[in-house]
């Protein structure tokens, strides 16, 4: 009877070590390739849920999460997603989460964004109607992933519902790279008037990125 107890317990033992084993080597990992202290990893990993549940909300008629239901636009898919990853700030429109990640210390304008930060562009519409480049905080998206060549792949709230776009700003003014891929995706309108004065790609437009994963506190009861 013994004898054959003995493998399934040393089993039960080992598995918390190899548990724990995994969990460090991931804490590493992720640490190295996103250049962050082990503190800051363990926020991170909100910010890579945030991430990963973005591909849920593609494509979808409302904002609901839990019961609780978010504004239908572009700062509401941005509440609704990190509620859902656990993370309330508060029904935060553009200019609000712009504030925030600037006042905390998150708002940061590197080329290569982490998974789960909040985008921010200008102009991306004309808000106050006087044809100049001048509207500010007009929308925001957030990061699901970043490829090897710099593009990046943001979820966001437009005029055609919840959808997935994409940014290069290593070529902010290239709407496709050499082999016709699309890098910078169209947020502004173009026409003939406004083709030449009018910025239009994604990287034109780009304000900057708020780490929002890396807040204090916040956490839905």
């Amino acid at each position: 009877m013994s004898r054959r107890l003995l493998p399934l317990t040393l089993a039960a033992l080992a598995l918390p070590l190899l548990v724990c084993s995994c969990a460090h080597t991931r804490t590493a990992q992720l640490a190295e390739d996103y250049n962050l202290t082990r503190a800051e990893v363990k926020r991170f990993e909100r910010g890579i849920a945030v991430a990963e549940q973005l591909g849920s909300f593609v494509g979808r008629g409302e904002l609901s999460v839990g019961g609780v239901k978010h504004r239908y636009d572009c700062s509401g898919l941005v509440n609704a997603v990190y509620y859902q990853a656990g993370r309330d700030l508060e029904g935060a429109n553009s200019a609000a989460l712009y504030e925030r990640a600037r006042k905390e210390g998150v708002f940061h304008k590197r080329k290569r964004p982490r998974p789960g930060d909040v985008v921010f562009f200008d102009n991306t519409h004309d808000r106050n109607g006087n044809r100049r480049l001048d509207d500010k905080l007009t929308h925001v998206a957030v990061v699901e992933k970043v490829a090897d060549d710099g593009t990046i792949t943001m979820v966001h709230k437009g005029g055609s519902g919840v959808t997935r776009i994409v940014m290069n700003l290593r070529h902010r003014r290239a709407a496709t790279d050499d082999g016709g891929d699309k890098i910078n995706s169209h947020l502004r309108g173009e026409t003939a008037k406004d083709r030449r004065r009018t910025r239009y790609l994604a990287g034109e437009l780009w304000r900057g990125f708020g780490s929002m994963w890396r807040l204090k506190g916040d956490d839905p009861g």
